[in-house]
């Protein structure tokens, strides 16, 4: 039976301020996510997963 991952949040309260606002800043500046390369990567894939689970069947 799976189990399910529990992550917690991280906690930056006590982080000095000039480290807080370096993650921050990172975060916030981070470039944005190619969404049609991730799903052309997902649907290639997808596409040669079923390709070896059709040749499991035979």
């Amino acid at each position: 039976m799976a189990q399910n991952s529990r992550y917690g949040k991280p906690c930056m309260t006590n982080l000095p301020p000039k480290l807080g606002r370096q993650i921050i800043n990172e975060i916030m500046s981070s470039p944005q996510p190619n969404r049609r390369s991730m799903q052309e990567k997902s649907q290639k894939t997808m596409d040669e997963l079923k390709k070896k689970m059709e040749t499991k069947k035979v």
